[in-house]
């Protein structure tokens, strides 16, 4: 499973990076910084990190609610990087890095949020065919609510994509390494997406960045060392020999 979500993200990041190349004739760094591969600002890292936080104290509130129990999957620390690599990085590169970073030029931030959100939840709709139903109009409203707080992490770091990745990370990633057991094990999806879909609003209190000039004016990222982007490749390719 790690593999394929390892490979999935390099598909992902790859095919982004070389569509920011083709459309803008950048260098790979340069392509790297515009979808959001740079140097992020501590205050978007310590945000996320809070409110991932918060978020984490769903699992234990909600086993001692309901008199259950909380376990984790077997092997589940050799998940977590495929799963940031895939939730995280690839995720947030396509949606907020490319496709909000460059909405955002020329427009408000809740004009680029709005239009950017409609391609994420319409990539949710497809969990239908997997998913009960309740569960996944619950995981497509959850889309719906969510890209708000992702987009304001993603300027609030700097315009980079890590903050709104290690967020996106926590929300998805840890249904799939936690085991909650007890007699009310099949409410906790619907109470973790409810909360996943409540606690990332807290992001939105924290001040955004200045911006210079109009809404107009194109929004410009912070500069991005070649180690940070060399760090999101080897992350995700360490994965791949895995």
């Amino acid at each position: 499973m790690k593999s394929l979500l390892a490979v999935a993200a390099a598909l992902v990041v790859a095919a982004t990076l070389a569509v920011q190349r083709l459309l803008f004739s950048q260098s790979v760094r340069l392509a790297a910084v515009a979808v959001g591969l740079g140097r992020p600002r501590a205050k978007g890292l310590v945000a996320a990190g809070g409110i991932g936080l918060m978020l984490l104290c769903i699992v234990p509130l909600f086993a001692r609610a309901t008199s259950g129990s909380v376990d984790l999957v077997p092997g589940w620390a050799a998940l977590v990087p495929g799963l940031f690599a895939q939730a995280g990085v690839a995720e947030e590169t396509l949606f907020r890095g490319y496709l909000f970073g460059r909405l955002r030029r020329g427009r408000s931030f809740w004009q680029a949020a709005s239009v950017s959100m409609l391609p994420f939840v319409g990539v949710h709709v497809f969990l239908f065919f997997t998913m009960p139903w309740p569960i996944a109009l619950a995981a497509v409203l959850l889309a719906v609510a969510i890209s708000f707080p992702l987009a304001h992490l993603f300027e609030v770091g700097g315009a980079t994509i890590w903050a709104p990745a290690l967020l996106h990370f926590v929300v998805q990633g840890t249904v799939k390494i936690v085991v909650m057991s007890g007699d009310s094990v099949s409410l906790f999806p619907i109470a973790w997406i409810a909360a996943s879909g409540v606690v990332p609003m807290f992001a939105l209190l924290v001040a955004r960045p200045p911006r210079s000039g109009t809404a107009a004016q194109a929004f410009r990222p912070a500069r991005a060392p070649r180690r940070y982007v060399e760090g999101a490749v080897s992350l995700i390719c360490s994965n791949l020999g895995s």
